[in-house]
């Protein structure tokens, strides 16, 4: 059974086909292919919106819970047990880390389905238009606007565009990048997020040069709704401009290091107790001492604190 063919007809059937008759539409009703890539935009975006913010959550999350996962990787050496104690940790907090990937690679599929969907529906080749055709559902109103105009202001969606939607993407991505990268924990991990901020923006600059102008005009876009639900979800206020250009160790938006802060004390709340275990010698300390001070049965820790506090009531009664 070849898997890789399976995979690609269940991409074909399920996101491709679907997206050529969307943009199909949206091309048609509107009489603008430009207009139809913002229309699509929207709403892939909004289909995708609760796993983004998911995304967004627990990211957050995973950066704020670094300082314990720093402890359990210096207590424990076994990697097994190191590996138990993170899932522990995880499933505490509530946090999947499979979460602050999700979004990410569901855009994966998204970019190829899009890119099939550019050079078939916009694209030059001759032998496109028939695929397209091919691709349509039985539905006579779709085929009224072949072939779909592919002129969009100075671009072309069904070619490459070598300056100036590359700039854009680049720069969009840096700008998200900066926005959603919360406050570093120590020089590592700053120098870490200089790194990839630097180097993410160029890689999908570069690689837009080769893409159909329709790619790069959703990615744009789709960059500037991350940037402003970004900007939502930390919280309004003046965005600083000097840690965007990298003259500050400031986060880019306002709330930021507030929200780093108030995860980090959520995170080091999780997976532990609110008292230690006493051992035996503090156990029959405490029990002494509450022999001799009945109005404190609570002593010790939680657990055992509640259930000298039943054997106290039922002593009352």
């Amino acid at each position: 059974m070849d898997i890789f063919g399976w995979l690609g007809d269940l991409l074909n059937f399920f996101l491709i086909t679907p997206l050529i008759n969307l943009f199909v539409l949206l091309t048609t009703v509107t009489g603008s292919a430009g207009i139809a890539v913002i229309l699509l935009t929207i709403i892939i975006r909004i289909v995708t919106f609760p796993l983004t913010v998911k995304q967004m959550h627990s990211t957050r999350m995973m950066a704020a819970m670094q300082p314990r996962m720093q402890e359990i990787q210096k207590k424990y050496k076994d990697p097994r047990r190191r590996s138990q104690e993170q899932m522990k940790l995880y499933r505490e907090a509530g946090i999947n880390p499979l979460g602050c990937i999700s979004s990410m690679l569901l855009q994966f599929p998204i970019l190829i389905a899009l890119y099939r969907t550019f050079v078939l529906a916009v694209g030059e080749a001759p032998e496109a238009l028939l695929e397209l055709s091919g691709r349509l559902y039985d539905i006579p109103y779709l085929r009224t606007g072949l072939p779909l105009p592919a002129d969009f202001l100075w671009l072309h969606l069904g070619r490459p565009d070598p300056f100036i939607l590359p700039l854009l993407v680049a720069m969009t991505t840096y700008l998200l990048q900066k926005m959603s990268t919360m406050p570093a924990m120590d020089e590592r991990a700053r120098a870490q997020a200089q790194m990839m901020n630097f180097l993410m923006p160029l890689i999908f600059g570069y690689i837009t040069i080769t893409l159909p102008s329709g790619l790069g005009l959703y990615y744009v876009l789709s960059n500037v709704i991350g940037i402003a639900m970004q900007y939502i979800y930390v919280g309004g206020g003046p965005i600083n401009w000097r840690a965007i250009v990298g003259l500050s160790q400031e986060p880019v938006l306002p709330r930021a290091m507030e929200l780093r802060q108030k995860n980090i004390e959520r995170a080091n709340n999780f997976g532990r107790d609110e008292a230690e275990e006493p051992d035996e010698d503090e156990t029959s300390a405490g029990a002494a001492v509450g022999s001799k001070q009945p109005n404190r049965p609570d002593s010790g820790s939680t657990t055992a604190a509640k259930r000298r506090r039943r054997r106290y009531n039922r002593g009352q009664r």
